[in-house]
């Protein structure tokens, strides 16, 4: 929490504070090269920030915020998600940190806030977080572990990590099919983050004794054959949180290819022989609209029609004329991927 979360906060959050760790973020960024915070958002004491490499800044476009309450019904935003998406070249990105409802027993209300959030949370022209090809949530999901409290702190201080996995809350969760349907985490090779007394090492020594967990997670989705997880560990800060690191593939459209592309379509789609009317052409025309069927069980389609090859030189070194465009507007995608690392 960036914020007390009193009252007053819930009802207005003080945006000074996120701007105090936006200025204390930069500063230490700063020391590790040329980054800088390309967008953040906040709710209440939930914030989250985008940070990139400056050389890489022009190739985001579509940036967009968004939030959705699950405090109090949806009134108040001590619980829920921000999330903050974006178009990297032609492949969509959308990250999210959320705060689910807290209590040992409270899985369901946890379930509740998920789904509110999955559904709820809109950016314009109708996306949602189903809308992108990788979603990424940094989360205090607050599921807990079903044992007792000094089972798991021997488990978790003895390194028994498999006998705490079976027990884990959300795990049960995403099995049933309850929750986080789709998406995938990496294996939890380390002791639960929460609950540490304050600048210690030591599990909650105070009068509620609450019982170690894995509060903090990441999950993620996106084709495997794109997104890959290449390492999920818990920061050994007195802060203890979790971090990933992912290698992903992006998808730059060939823009000479698909006006190329688009010109043939059109060239082939309006060409009449005789005295056929183009109107009653277009009336008897069927155009494959790329989902998935028993011919095409995966949604791909092959087109006949191969325009002449465009430079295959880095996309980041073209210049303005190649640069791609929005993928809201591409009819087929001619692409190729981009090696990039995110965390």
């Amino acid at each position: 929490e960036i914020v007390p979360l009193n009252a007053q906060q819930i009802i207005q959050a003080d945006p000074a504070k996120k701007r105090e760790w936006e200025a204390q973020i930069q500063k230490t960024i700063e020391k590790r090269g040329n980054y800088l915070i390309f967008r953040s958002e906040q709710l209440v004491g939930t914030a989250l920030f985008v940070i990139v490499k400056s050389e890489l800044a022009g190739a985001l476009r579509n940036v967009e915020a968004a939030t959705r309450k699950t405090g109090l019904g949806g009134m108040a935003g001590n619980k829920g998600a921000v999330a903050i998406r974006f178009d990297y070249h032609d492949t969509s990105f959308c990250f999210l940190t959320a705060h689910l409802a807290a209590g040992h027993p409270n899985v369901m209300e946890r379930n509740n806030d998920y789904h509110t959030i999955d559904s709820g949370l809109r950016f314009t022209k109708g996306r949602n977080i189903k809308s992108h090809d990788v979603v990424v949530w940094a989360a205090d999901t607050n599921y807990r572990i079903d044992l007792e409290n000094p089972e798991v702190r021997s488990y978790a201080t003895s390194g028994n990590f498999k006998r705490l996995i079976e027990a884990d809350q959300l795990i049960d969760a995403m099995h049933a099919n309850e929750v986080f349907s789709s998406y995938r985490e990496g294996s939890l090779t380390f002791p639960p983050t929460y609950r540490y007394d304050l600048h210690s090492d030591n599990y909650d020594t105070s009068e509620k004794q609450r019982i170690p967990a894995w509060t903090d997670r990441i999950l993620y989705r996106g084709l495997p054959t794109f997104l890959r997880l290449v390492s999920y560990r818990r920061a050994e800060l007195r802060g203890l949180e979790v971090y990933a690191i992912f290698k992903c593939d992006v998808l730059v459209i060939d823009v000479a290819k698909k006006n190329a592309l688009q010109d043939e379509i059109l060239r082939q789609l309006t060409a009449t022989d005789g005295d056929e009317l183009l109107e009653e052409k277009l009336s008897r025309t069927i155009i494959d609209d790329g989902l998935p069927d028993d011919q095409h069980p995966d949604g791909i389609f092959s087109a006949d029609f191969t325009p002449v090859l465009s430079s295959s030189t880095n996309p980041f070194d073209s210049d303005a004329t190649s640069a791609a465009s929005s993928s809201e507007e591409e009819l087929y995608r001619q692409v190729r991927p981009i090696p990039t690392t995110s965390s």
